[in-house]
């Protein structure tokens, strides 16, 4: 067999042609990207088509672009894609629906999303030349309503993403759970509780109590359980193991924003990714591929198999959205006679203007593209190539489109990525390759 090379990116928050683009460092990474077998990218936005239907339920906003963002991603040379996210759902359903038959009409292969559960749940498959390859995509971050539902044979299914539900249980002290239980007695809440659920016949086991949503366990001391949907990553990993069986690679994408403790958009990893992440390879993939986060978290070699918990943002360009609903400038308090530029002004700078948000983080900014060799389906390399989404922009219609990192920042993100990955067992060295550098991954 020969070699095979696999390169992955971040999230794709793409809204405006990059083709034109003449800066050597972007060229350098979009020849990266070429050269290999199979690229994959998490598209991070929708491309809904007239009458546009905004979500009242989005992902923090709604990313909404034109197709030809699409066309752009295949000119870098990415031929796999994922559409499970958190802003799948920015524009409805029907915003998803217009996506995939946008991508199905360029031929382009995507996963995580389908007319039904069992369409987003399944593989699809890109033809090397050598060999066949498949694709999954599943989300544990997501909004209401965006999981694909199940098809009956009296009723059809839902059109949305393929979900890894991820519940959370809370454990108080008994000094503090007594306390709560004070609470919801003194507000009534414990009496509507007790009334619905005896109607539903579902009465509450001694020492745990359900406050205004949250099911709060008498224990030890305080605590934040998190508890996978096992019906669902039983399904993925099915589905996983049909695609292995089918094709001789297996990508798997899974977006989780999740970090510690209920955390969001930080390094650390929330408990239930590296048991998720691993019996995804046990059940057949070849790599699995993270984002979500906007910045990068740990990667390690489990198995023989590269894990990547996030590899960040790929390209986050916001400033290309021409049109934002009425309740997003409301939310933000603006007027209705505001402009997307508002929008953008007050999401980046704070009343002094000074940067806010991701604007004042430069890790939401950084990244790596991870190149992948294998020979005979063994993995023999490892190489991480940083890239930094122009912080330092000149102007802000330029923030956020990638490069490939100079080496003072370069040598700054893989040594980053270093410690983050050092528990798991991987060590990244830097080495300098001409006018850039190189991380080196051993296991």
């Amino acid at each position: 067999m020969p070699s095979f090379t696999f390169v992955a990116a971040g999230d794709a928050i793409i809204t405006k042609r990059c083709s034109q683009k003449t800066d050597p460092a972007f060229l350098a990474m979009v020849d990266l990207i070429r050269q290999a077998d199979a690229a994959f990218v998490n598209l991070e936005v929708v491309t809904p088509r007239p009458p546009l239907i905004p979500s009242a339920e989005h992902g923090g906003a709604n990313l909404g672009a034109q197709e030809y963002v699409l066309d752009e991603l295949r000119w870098m040379g990415f031929n796999l894609y994922g559409v499970a996210n958190n802003h799948s759902n920015d524009y409805t359903f029907h915003g998803l629906i217009d996506t995939m038959d946008a991508l199905r009409e360029r031929g382009m292969v995507f996963a995580g999303g389908g007319m039904n559960l069992g369409e987003a749940r399944s593989p699809a498959y890109l033809d090397t030349a050598d060999a066949r390859v498949a694709v999954l995509a599943a989300a544990s971050s997501f909004v209401v309503g965006a999981p694909a539902g199940p098809s009956r044979e009296d009723m059809p299914g839902r059109p949305g993403i393929s979900p890894l539900r991820v519940d959370y249980e809370y454990a108080l002290d008994p000094l503090r759970w007594a306390a709560l239980a004070e609470i919801d007695e003194a507000l009534g809440t414990a009496q509507v509780s007790r009334e619905r659920r005896a109607s539903a016949r579902m009465p509450l086991p001694e020492g745990v109590l359900v406050f205004q949503g949250l099911q709060v366990l008498k224990g030890e001391a305080p605590a934040i359980r998190e508890k996978v949907n096992y019906r669902d990553l039983d399904d993925i990993c099915r589905w996983i193991s049909d695609a292995k069986r089918q094709a001789e690679f297996v990508v798997m994408s899974l977006h989780a924003h999740q970090g510690k403790g209920r955390g969001g958009n930080t390094p650390a990893l929330a408990d239930f990714l590296p048991e998720v992440a691993r019996r995804c390879i046990d059940a057949g993939a070849d790599v699995l591929v993270g984002h979500g986060p906007h910045m990068l978290r740990a990667c390690e070699v489990y198995k023989g198999k590269p894990i990547f918990y996030s590899l960040g943002d790929f390209y986050y360009v916001s400033s290309g959205i021409q049109r934002y609903p009425a309740e997003i400038y409301r939310n933000l308090g603006l007027p209705d006679t505001a402009t997307p530029a508002d929008v953008q002004d007050i999401n980046t700078r704070d009343k002094d203007g000074n940067p806010r948000g991701f604007a004042a983080d430069a890790r939401f900014w950084q990244s790596v593209i991870p190149v992948c060799r294998f020979e005979d389906w063994r993995l023999v390399s490892l190489d991480f190539h940083p890239i930094e989404l122009n912080y330092r922009a000149r102007h802000r219609s330029q923030l956020g489109e990638p490069r490939l990192a100079d080496v003072e920042a370069g040598t700054d993100i893989l040594r980053q990525l270093d410690q983050l990955s050092e528990p798991f067992g991987l060590k990244i060295a830097v080495e300098r390759a001409g006018d850039r550098v190189v991380g080196k991954a051993s296991w």
